[in-house]
C-alpha cells in the first residue's frame, strides 16, 4: 500500500510541476506567471468575485491570494470596484490564451490511452480531489 501511495504522490507532483513548467514556457512572452493566469481564468470564468472567493476556487490560502492578486494589480490585469475583483481587457485576452494552453495540455497528456482507462483515472481523481478538499477544509 505504502509503494502505491508513493507511486501516487510521484505521479500528482510530476503532474503538477509538468503543468506548471508547460504553462511558464507558453506564459513567458506575457511576463505572467502560470499561477498568475490561473487566478485571471477564475476570474473570466466567474466575471468577478470577492478576494475570498477566488482564494476558494483557486484552492489558496488567503495570504497566497492576496500576494497574488497584489501582483495583477500591479500589472492592471484587474482592477477592484466595490471589493469585486474584474478583469481588464488584458486580462480577459491573457485568459483566453490561458484557456487555449491549457486545452492543449489537456489534449496532450491524455492522447494514447484509451477512453476505458481514462474514464478510470476521472472517477478515482475525483475521489481523491474530494478527500483533498475536505482534509483544507478542514485546516479553516
Amino acid at each position: 500500500m505504502e509503494k502505491d501511495t508513493n507511486a501516487i504522490k510521484n505521479s500528482v507532483f510530476a503532474l503538477k510541476k509538468s503543468f506548471e513548467i508547460f504553462m511558464n514556457d507558453n506564459l513567458k512572452p506575457f511576463k505572467i506567471s502560470s499561477a498568475q493566469a490561473k487566478f485571471l481564468f477564475i476570474l473570466y470564468e466567474n466575471k468577478k468575485l470577492r478576494q475570498s472567493t477566488l482564494s476558494k476556487l483557486a484552492q489558496c490560502d488567503k495570504s497566497y491570494t492576496h500576494r497574488v492578486v497584489k501582483e495583477l494589480l500591479e500589472k492592471k490585469l484587474i482592477t477592484i470596484e466595490n471589493q469585486w475583483l474584474l478583469l481588464t481587457e488584458d486580462g480577459k485576452n491573457l485568459a483566453k490564451v490561458f484557456e487555449k494552453h491549457l486545452l492543449n495540455w489537456h489534449k496532450k497528456i491524455v492522447e494514447n490511452i484509451p477512453l476505458s482507462q481514462l474514464k478510470i483515472v476521472k472517477n478515482v481523481l475525483e475521489e481523491i480531489s474530494r478527500n483533498a478538499l475536505k482534509i483544507i477544509n478542514n485546516l479553516e
